[in-house]
């Protein structure tokens, strides 16, 4: 989702958001609160136990729209808050894998380095 495309979801949740009223209002911008936190985890792209994460928000926030559609309204509420909770947490771990990953690699290059400045340290 690019930035305009989120600014344009933005804008129409807030019309949304404008022309409902009370808990439906509220339920509506924790649905979509929930929407946004799912979109961000998967744009980061996680992978192992970050993905199971983001499998469990989008399971959480589908039940969420469920309770949503039958009215349940505090379920939909909880179901919701849940689903942005654990999308939130999918996307720091796919943050957190990442920054390992960098570190592993920048680990492994400067052990590399210094072998090659230990062999050629050796010549002179």
């Amino acid at each position: 989702m690019t930035l305009s495309s989120l600014k344009i979801h933005h804008a129409l949740a807030l019309l949304l958001l404008a022309s409902s009223s009370g808990a439906f209002a509220q339920d509506s911008a924790e649905l979509l609160a929930a929407e946004a936190a799912v979109a961000s985890a998967e744009r980061a792209q996680p992978r192992g136990d970050a993905a199971a994460l983001l499998a469990d928000a989008r399971s959480q926030l589908q039940a969420a729209r469920d309770a949503h559609v039958r009215r349940k309204r505090q379920d939909a509420l909880h179901l919701a808050q849940a689903a942005e909770a654990t999308a939130d947490l999918a996307r720091a771990r796919a943050a957190l894998d990442a920054a390992r990953a960098d570190v592993d690699s920048k680990s492994a290059r400067n052990a590399d380095l210094r072998r090659r400045l230990l062999v050629n340290g050796g010549r002179r």
